[in-house]
């Protein structure tokens, strides 16, 4: 396996890579492809919306880059590492360099907001100290506008609230590859601007790239390419 180092690895080559990628569920109707030979390729730095309508494979897409499902056919090569084939720890070696939003936020309603980005923290190599990271997630919360719940828990906020959570929390680690299923879908249009903006400095700094989900047409102007999702084909890239 190559060293960690290499998932960073040479500039010009993209952070993602998607060749010839199907994919089939079982139902009770029989099988259902909703994803047929796809190809796709995200560059680094890139920012690309992927939208289609419900069940046409975006988030199953999402997932396989994500490391999350295992590919059944194609090949898929994120940030210099193949998936097919991989184990378990070349799969997580991959995952500890994305930064996922889900559309629930899915945060613990015992902790805090701090506490649940500190434990993020944990998921690195070299994780920092908790004095580190107490003021990167000052930072990301005061970016989102939620600074002022540092210390709540998820009962003292409103769902757009714990969302940009969500977004804070996939971005603390500072990843590689952000993949987002729906990130926006329970803000505002302020607070979308304030997710997307932060999201779009990141990439800048970084040289991260990001794949998102989305229905919100709000944010497609913010995208360098929009991408939809037929009939499990996927349309406007090669």
């Amino acid at each position: 396996m190559p060293a960690a180092s290499a998932l960073l690895s040479d500039a010009h080559h993209p952070s993602v890579r998607v060749r010839g990628v199907s994919y089939t569920y079982e139902s009770e109707g029989g099988p259902k492809r909703v994803l047929d030979n796809v190809d796709l390729t995200l560059g680094r730095g890139e920012f690309i919306v992927l939208t289609g309508h419900s069940g046409a494979g975006k988030t199953t897409l999402l997932t396989l880059i994500g490391a999350i499902r295992s590919l059944q056919d194609g090949a898929i090569n994120v940030l210099g590492q193949e998936l097919g084939g991989r184990d378990t720890a070349a799969q997580e070696e991959v995952r500890r360099k994305v930064g996922f939003i889900f559309q629930d936020h899915n945060l613990f309603a015992a902790l805090t907001v701090f506490r649940t980005l500190w434990l993020a923290t944990g998921l690195v190599e070299n994780p920092p100290s908790r004095e580190v990271a107490l003021e990167e997630a000052r930072s990301l919360l005061a970016q989102l506008g939620i600074e002022q719940h540092l210390h709540s828990r998820p009962r003292q906020m409103s769902t757009g609230q714990k969302q940009r959570v969500a977004v804070a929390r996939a971005l603390i680690n500072a990843p590689q590859l952000i993949l987002g299923d729906e990130p926006t879908a329970s803000l505002d249009q302020q607070s979308s601007q304030l997710v997307i903006g932060l999201i779009r400095r990141h990439l800048a700094a970084t040289g991260a790239s990001a794949l998102i989900v989305t229905h919100d047409d709000r944010i497609f102007g913010m995208a360098d390419r929009v991408l939809r999702l037929q009939d499990g084909r996927l349309l406007g890239d090669a």
